[in-house]
């Protein structure tokens, strides 16, 4: 796939998600997935293609994980 098709399949991925559909299209394919456990795993799987890192295994400690927010009482 191309980034531009990898960055399409995160985009319909995501949406998906936001609205508890388990049907996606994208790269000219239409998949229906079993639960958004087996969305999120495919998910995962395209953000690392994206950052070109191996689809199974530890991630790198050079590759950039972004941040968070933390939110405590006090």
């Amino acid at each position: 796939m191309t980034p531009e098709q990898i960055d399409v399949a995160i985009d319909a991925l995501e949406t998906a998600l936001a609205a508890g559909e388990l049907t996606v299209e994208y790269a000219g394919r239409r998949v229906t997935y079993k639960s958004q456990d087996d969305i999120l795993k495919a998910l995962e799987y395209f953000k690392r293609q994206k950052l070109q890192i191996p689809a199974t295994g530890p991630v790198s400690s050079s590759v950039d994980r972004g941040s968070y927010a933390a939110f405590s009482r006090d």
